[in-house]
């Protein structure tokens, strides 16, 4: 995914977006499926347009938009692609790419996918072959999220450009408990997970660790993903979530809180510096964070490998705040 968004944004800053309006031409192609419980049609059409954002213009989103059957300017806005869905006038998916914040959102469009006409984050892997001012070539498949529809297209088309956006929303990622015991289906957790973009796999669960996913942290872990689950690098998750507290302290705190009401370890030790969460916290992490691990029954005592403790650390890194919620706690000097 990385590949084909850093492709863009460097095209789109050489001037791509200056080009003037250009029609479809028939060079247009598409080869692909959807596949809906079970049941696949075949994609025929494809039209890719460039779109301002509506509530940024400087901001700009390409869209694709393939389809089993051709479908009309004035049928092409979201509401009336929803409408036809619903009849089964047409098997489309729409493909969204937002520049300069690598984000690709999947919309189906299919009278047997209880998700049409919503947006869902990470649902596509995407290979882009080549980008002019005028046409796009790309190849963009599901992955395998739980969901039972699927799909698969390679695309050649031309761009045509201006207009605004009109975005769907995102889909509904909550989940309702089951009616027996107040207990939720862990495949209905899981296909939350897929919504968000989200394997139920390690690696997945670490993922939404960095990108600062509270929510997605609380589903893993009720679907049955250990707390104290390790990456590659050794690190457990929790020791992984504060690494990420400089990013963005106020979610890191929330995905720390999600993974301690969840019962992880405070024990935990970073594999590179030997500190426990809390002693590595001070230094980025906000006081929620800290409080967090102090109430989850961090040892006040403990030192990373340099023999410093965390209000040590506190002090040493400004933080007043945190020296005096630390003091607060029993911790000494």
């Amino acid at each position: 995914m990385t590949a084909p968004i850093l492709s863009l944004r460097t095209l789109l800053c050489a001037g791509f977006l200056a080009a003037a309006v250009l029609p479809a031409n028939a060079q247009d192609s598409v080869i692909g499926t959807f596949t809906v419980a079970g049941k696949t049609t075949k994609f025929s059409n494809v039209y890719a347009t460039l779109e301002a954002s509506p509530t940024n213009s400087s901001e700009k989103y390409l869209i694709l938009l393939v389809s089993d059957v051709a479908i009309a300017p004035a049928d092409r806005a979201p509401a009336r692609l929803t409408n036809l869905a619903s009849t089964g006038a047409i098997h489309a998916l729409k493909l969204r790419w937002k520049y300069g914040f690598d984000s690709v959102a999947v919309i189906p469009y299919h009278s047997g996918v209880q998700e049409t006409g919503y947006a869902m984050a990470s649902m596509s892997t995407v290979n882009l072959s080549s980008l002019s001012e005028d046409r796009v070539s790309a190849e963009f498949k599901s992955k395998m999220l739980g969901q039972t529809w699927f799909f698969n297209a390679l695309i050649k088309a031309a761009i045509v450009k201006g207009g605004t956006a009109t975005l769907e929303p995102d889909v509904d990622t909550t989940v309702t408990p089951a009616a027996s015991g107040g207990k939720t289906d862990p495949t209905s957790l899981k296909r939350a997970l897929g919504k968000m973009g989200y394997e139920f796999t390690p690696d997945a669960f670490f993922q939404a660790i960095g990108d600062h996913k509270a929510e997605a942290v609380k589903l893993f872990i009720q679907a049955g993903m250990s707390p104290n689950q390790k990456n590659e690098q050794n690190r457990y998750a929790l020791n992984h979530a504060v690494v990420f507290c400089a990013q963005s302290p106020g979610e890191a705190a929330d995905v720390i809180q999600a993974l301690l009401a969840g019962k992880a370890d405070v024990k935990t030790k970073d594999p590179d510096n030997g500190t426990t969460a809390l002693v590595g916290s001070v230094q980025s992490c906000n006081l929620a964070a800290v409080e967090a691990l102090i109430k989850a029954g961090s040892d006040l005592t403990a030192k990373s490998n340099g023999g410093t403790t965390a209000l040590q650390l506190a002090n040493i890194f400004q933080r007043p705040e945190l020296a005096a919620a630390l003091k607060k706690a029993g911790a000494k000097q």
